[in-house]
């Protein structure tokens, strides 16, 4: 396996729409691929909605969580597990401190929930399912440091919740945004989280060289990832802070992105 390849592939807007629609094309080309290659899944998901399709693509490689907050094998005990989490207290100052501009918020220790209101605007990004779900005052149930935090907040408030941050909690808390039309959506993560430095870790492990790296992504959350394989790919319709880094392009899901790119990619080889 001399010439063997590490392909980091993202799962949402990459392989998979509306939370549970699957390429299937992409993924049989995937598992045919993982017979030679080392493929990896790169997800902000947490590993409990994600190892459905680890399984699926019939997988023994690393998966990376939470963007890089968690990386793990569940088949090989050697290999280093990275759990990366965000000092609870921000969490804590953060709901206190914007109480009124908040919607709600959660946060996960690797698959057990902590869920400040329930809600119904929540519930497609909780991926109950294999958790185990907490609800009430987070000062009061969350009982260690998480990966990270998802908060829903009025619209109009990014600017000032990235000010917050940056000037309550410095170098201790990253904060993006997503887009929605009614609601402002933001993932709040430790600095050093990043799908890059996962990468960069299972390359490590396996002595991949760069050149032979593929990572192919749409959203913000694969810059870092994109930007470290030496075949850095954006899906159609990609997040335009990705389109920028990205070195190639490819198709969208819902027009068999992965399978188009990979097929052409491995024919010349």
């Amino acid at each position: 396996m001399t010439k063997a390849y590490l392909i980091a592939i993202d799962l949402d807007g990459t392989l998979i729409t509306n939370f549970d629609n699957y390429d299937r094309q992409s993924f049989q080309l995937l598992e045919q691929l993982a017979k030679e290659h080392y493929v990896v899944i790169a997800t902000g998901r947490p590993y409990r909605s994600s190892i459905y399709y680890y399984d699926l693509l019939k997988l023994n490689t690393p998966i990376v969580n939470y963007n890089g907050a968690l990386v793990q094998n569940p088949h090989d005990r050697r290999f280093p597990k990275t759990m990366i989490t965000l000092d609870r207290n921000i969490i804590r100052s953060l709901i206190a401190d914007n109480d009124d501009i908040l919607i709600n918020v959660f946060c996960e220790i690797e698959d057990d929930i902590f869920l400040w209101k329930d809600t119904a605007e929540i519930i497609p990004y909780l991926h109950i399912s294999g958790g185990t779900l907490q609800i009430g005052n987070l000062d009061l149930i969350l009982h260690g440091d998480p990966n990270g935090a998802i908060i829903i907040a009025k619209p109009g408030h990014e600017d000032y919740l990235r000010q917050y941050l940056a000037s309550t909690f410095p170098n201790q808390a990253n904060i993006r945004f997503w887009y929605n039309e009614s609601l402002a959506i933001a993932e709040i993560y430790h600095p050093l989280t990043s799908k890059g430095n996962a990468l960069a870790q299972i390359a490590a492990y396996y002595q991949i060289p760069k050149e032979r790296i593929i990572a192919i992504g749409d959203g913000h959350n694969d810059i870092e990832m994109i930007q470290y394989a030496h075949w850095g790919v954006a899906m159609g319709g990609a997040h335009p802070d990705l389109l920028k880094v990205a070195k190639h392009r490819t198709l969208s899901v819902t027009d068999n992105g992965v399978y188009h790119y990979l097929n052409n990619f491995f024919k010349k080889m």
